[in-house]
Order: C-alpha cells, then structure tokens, then sequence
C-alpha cells in the first residue's frame, strides 16, 4: 500500500469551506481510482503514554484548527496514474485554486509512505 498524508492548519473561520473543498476533492481523487481519501479533523494534539504530541512538533496558532489528510493507494505506481488523471480534471484545478484563497500552503505539513520494503 501507498499512502500520501497531508497536516493542514486552518483558520477556524475557514473550516466550513475547507471541509466542501475536501469532500468535493476526495470524490475526485476516488472516482479516478484512489483506494481511500479521508480528511479528519483533529480531536486531542496531546501525547500520550510519555509520547510527544502532535502540537509538540507543528505550529498552530489559537485561531486555527488541525486537519488531517489520508490519500490511500495501491502502490506508487497506482498513485502516480491517479494523480495523472487527476490533475487533468479542471474542477481539481479550481478547487485548488479555492483552497489557496482560504490556507497558506507553505504551512501544509506533507509525506508519502509505503508498506513495500
């Protein structure tokens, strides 16, 4: 499996937008083939059990909310052909272009990861 997360800080007057941003991406990404594409919202930032927590290691100012972001696939490979569909679609393109309104993507936290060895 291959998946792609994303950490988003959003400005609680936002949130509302960028939750029908996501959703209307998520069908996108899904209807051209993604496994999985989830947005959850954070609940506790907090560490647990001795463990640092998230807001330990990530900026976030009191006026903002913490979103994470799961893009599920089967291998990179599938996620590349996905993603070559995807950016092809123009409505990708204006939701892209409507989120940039509403977060500063230089602080969207990002990663890949693989169960491959």
């Amino acid at each position: 499996m291959y998946t792609v997360i994303y950490l988003y800080r959003v400005k609680q007057e936002h949130v509302q937008t960028f939750t029908n941003i996501n959703s209307q991406a998520s069908e996108i990404y899904l209807s051209n083939g993604a496994l999985e594409d989830n947005t959850y919202r954070a609940e506790d930032l907090n560490g647990n059990y001795g463990a640092k927590g998230l807001i330990d290691v990530i900026q976030k100012e009191k006026n903002e909310e913490i979103f994470f972001g799961q893009s599920v696939f089967r291998n990179k490979s599938h996620h590349d052909d996905v993603m070559a569909q995807v950016n092809q679609n123009p409505e990708i393109k204006e939701l892209f272009d409507d989120i940039t309104n509403i977060i500063n993507l230089s602080n969207v936290v990002t990663a890949t990861f693989t169960t491959e060895q």
